[in-house]
């Protein structure tokens, strides 16, 4: 019996919140890569790029960093500062992969920063990518639109956008911003390829038929919100663990799938008991 429990506890786990992200091509992903690529290729400042939480900007954003900083100067920030010194210090040991000298504030680290660098050049230019910049103090997010200006740094800015607030409408972010970027939420058709994708990436695609004849209705409940998809689909596997351990009748009866979705829903918050 542990042995069942256990393989429905390792699918689950697939969808975790927070584990590494397993990179899943999808539409949007793919334009929205070749759009953020190819603006880290140009002469640009500021970058914006934005769309709802749980769309996958931080997936995207891990994908580029991990691909492109074997082509240019760039450093990734996952999470948000809150302190200009300790931005700074921490900017200076990624670019330099030494301890960062003490800095009485930002005139004196660009002097610093500067003295390392023999030559400024197409070369040197470091690329800064900001996860969840909106959380950002607005006079930090005034520093680095000065940084961006002195032709050593370009920024590439990560935000929510969310229902309630426009935030391309907000006044730090309105200015300066060369090009800007919208990763929207998944078409239904990405919802599916994208479960396909990551059950066969985990070696578990035998588990696809737990939810493959309700997709539809997997993409109704979560509205194509791909960190949704994954708390649904943990608590659905979560659900199937517990029958598989004191029930396994329910996991044979296929009649049952769409009711266990509906639980997991009811569970998660999206569907109103």
């Amino acid at each position: 019996m542990s042995d069942i429990f256990n393989r429905f506890s390792d699918v689950k786990n697939i969808f975790v919140e927070g584990k590494v992200f397993d990179y899943i091509n999808l539409d949007k992903s793919v334009i929205a890569y070749d759009r953020l690529s190819g603006a880290i290729s140009k002469p640009l400042k500021l970058v914006l790029f934005y769309g709802k939480p749980g769309s996958g900007k931080t997936f995207l954003l891990e994908k580029i960093y991990s691909d492109l900083r074997g082509k240019y100067p760039i450093v990734f920030f996952p999470r948000p500062f809150f302190d200009e010194k300790q931005f700074l210090k921490s900017l200076f040991e990624e670019v330099f992969a030494v301890k960062a000298p003490h800095f009485s504030g930002y005139e004196e680290f660009l002097t610093i920063y500067k003295a390392k660098i023999p030559k400024i050049s197409e070369q040197t230019i470091v690329t800064v990518l900001l996860d969840e910049a909106q959380l950002y103090p607005q006079d930090l997010i005034e520093k680095v639109r000065l940084m961006a200006d002195t032709r050593l740094f370009k920024f590439l800015f990560t935000v929510h956008k969310t229902e309630k607030e426009e935030i391309l409408a907000k006044d730090y972010f309105k200015t300066r911003i060369w090009e800007s970027i919208e990763l929207g939420d998944s078409e239904m058709a990405e919802v599916r390829s994208y479960l396909e994708k990551k059950f066969l990436y985990h070696n578990k695609f035998d588990y696809l038929t737990y939810v493959k004849h309700h997709i539809p209705f997997i993409f109704s409940i979560t509205k194509g919100n791909l960190r949704t998809v994954n708390k649904l689909l943990f608590r659905l596997f979560e659900i199937y663990e517990y029958y598989e351990s004191n029930k396994p009748s329910i996991v044979s009866d296929k009649n049952k799938r769409r009711k266990l979705i509906e639980m997991a829903g009811i569970a998660t918050g999206l569907i109103n008991d």
